[in-house]
């Protein structure tokens, strides 16, 4: 009879203990933080150029969508809000600076990122950094690594850029 009341007991204590426990736990997100760095890989096209409203200094947009594969899966919808190409000569190589909008669009993973950065015309890689300001992880930081390539099979004519989004994970580390 001892031995039933003890099993009933551990399986009541089991039973509150599993419900009293956090959200982000039971998704496998100890204490709600990400220890890891989440990778998420893209290819993405340029669907549409936008151009400037007249009479605004702003340049021309460029609305592109593609997929994401990784660690997440979805669709990939993105937007250069600015693009600033380097005049020819005065460096090295030209370089574009980027802002740009990237929303990835996953089921309870998605989010939309603010990132700034710049584009290498002559290595055609690109660096970008910025943070998640709406949806999954909103506040992680993200480095954006991209290779400008030459076309996608079955895509839009004209260049494809494949990379990865990393979202890093919390860099707070007093909990742990």
């Amino acid at each position: 009879m001892k031995t039933h009341r003890r099993l009933v007991a551990s399986a009541m204590i089991a039973s509150v203990l599993l419900l009293n426990m956090p959200s982000a736990l039971a998704n496998g997100v100890p204490n709600g933080r990400h220890k890891h760095d989440t990778i998420v890989t893209f290819t993405k096209w340029v669907t549409a150029v936008v151009p400037p409203i007249p009479g605004e200094a702003a340049a021309s947009r460029f609305l592109m969508a593609g997929i994401v594969g990784g660690d997440v899966a979805g669709d990939f919808v993105g937007e250069v809000l600015d693009r600033r190409v380097s005049t020819t000569g005065t460096v090295t190589a030209q370089i574009v600076a980027l802002d740009a909008l990237y929303e990835v669009r996953a089921g309870d993973h998605s989010f939309t990122a603010l990132i700034q950065g710049g584009q290498n015309n002559a290595t055609r890689k690109a660096l970008l950094d910025g943070v998640i300001l709406d949806g999954w992880r909103t506040g992680a930081r993200v480095h954006v690594e991209y290779t400008v390539i030459s076309g996608c099979a079955g895509k839009p004519a004209g260049p494809c850029f494949e990379g990865t989004i990393r979202i890093l994970r919390d860099s707070d580390d007093s909990h742990e």
